[in-house]
C-alpha cells in the first residue's frame, strides 16, 4: 500500500470520528426507529472542504472513499443502538406492566 494512500486512510478515519456526532445517531435510532436506521445509511456527509488544502488528487480520492465508509458505519452503530436501547426500553416496560397486572389479578382472586 502507498504510503501516502495510507495517510489519507488515517487521516480520514480519524475525521470521520471527531466529524460524527454520535448523540444525534443514537436519538435517530430510538426515536426513529427503522427509519433512523435506513437515514444512517443513505446519509452521507461531505468531509471538511479544508481537508483537501494542497493535497494531489489521489490523497483526495482515497480520503473521501474511506471518510465514506467510516462515517456510514459510525452512523449505523449508533443507530442500532438507539434502536436497541429503545427495544430493551419496551421490554421492561412490558414486563413491569405485565407483572403489576398479575399482581392485581393475583390480589383479587
Amino acid at each position: 500500500m502507498h504510503v501516502e494512500q495510507r495517510q489519507a486512510e488515517i487521516d480520514a478515519e480519524q475525521d470521520a470520528k471527531t466529524d460524527t456526532n454520535k448523540l444525534i445517531w443514537v436519538i435517530a435510532g430510538f426515536i426513529g426507529n427503522f427509519i433512523g436506521i435506513l437515514i444512517a445509511y443513505i446519509y452521507q456527509p461531505g468531509p471538511r472542504a479544508s481537508q483537501f488544502l494542497e493535497k494531489p488528487e489521489e490523497y483526495k480520492a482515497f480520503y473521501m472513499d474511506t471518510y465514506k465508509i467510516k462515517v456510514r458505519a459510525i452512523q449505523l452503530t449508533y443507530a442500532l443502538i438507539g434502536f436497541a436501547i429503545l427495544v430493551a426500553g419496551w421490554f421492561i416496560v412490558n414486563l413491569v406492566v405485565l407483572s403489576i397486572i398479575a399482581n392485581m389479578a393475583s390480589r383479587a382472586a
